[in-house]
């Protein structure tokens, strides 16, 4: 089964290095009309899906960093089989299930009774624990660490370094930034940063001196 990846860009060479080493074959790479370029580490570039259609075996991974665009190129693209890229060096625990589309980049570990929803991204260095669920098109950064019991809602970008404390729920397509330490549930749709980590207030929004 050959996998065609969408996004010829950083993350696209970074799942195609996955692959690679998985020893799965890629066809090749998918972009926007317009914007096929020369091939990428030996690999073709188009820019018609029609390029790719002749597989019944082919599949598809979306390597779009940011998880609105996934969400919407996965809505576009209609009913495509999906694969998925796990890199060697990651620890799989038992019962930890991995949904189409998911994207583990190099030694991520995730203990027991994990799961993970379709075409999340993870970064490597990750380490994801017990009865942790992760919400489609989230995406954990380089070095997060989640304690049991970890909910992240759909969409949620977790940054480099970030731990969550056990039991807490990131709400859908909030952010939490880079090095924060989420001790408490984190509202949907809002930013986080800091430690402990608390809401990013914008100067407009902020009391006046």
């Amino acid at each position: 089964m050959a996998v065609v990846i969408l996004g010829a860009g950083a993350l696209g060479r970074e799942v195609l290095a996955v692959l690679e080493a998985s020893s799965t074959s890629v066809s090749g790479f998918l972009v926007e009309p317009g914007y096929a370029t020369s091939p990428v580490r030996g690999i073709p570039v188009a820019d018609d899906l029609e390029a790719w259609s002749s597989d019944p075996e082919g599949s598809f991974l979306v390597a779009v960093g940011d998880g609105r665009a996934r969400e919407k190129l996965v809505q576009q693209m209609g009913r495509v089989r999906y694969a998925t890229a796990v890199h060697p060096a990651a620890i799989i625990g038992p019962n930890v299930t991995l949904c189409e589309g998911v994207m583990i980049l190099g030694a991520a570990s995730m203990t027991v009774d994990v799961k993970v929803s379709p075409h999340v991204l993870v970064y490597p260095g990750c380490t994801i624990t017990h009865d942790c669920v992760i919400g489609a098109y989230a995406s954990l950064g380089p070095g997060v660490s989640l304690a049991g019991g970890v909910v992240i809602e759909e969409g949620a970008n977790i940054g480099v370094g970030a731990v969550i404390a056990p039991g807490c729920r990131i709400g859908a397509w909030s952010i939490v930034g880079a090095g924060a330490a989420v001790i408490r549930d984190v509202q949907a749709g809002s930013t986080v940063v800091g430690v402990p980590a608390r809401p990013l207030v914008h100067r407009a929004e902020a009391a006046p001196d």
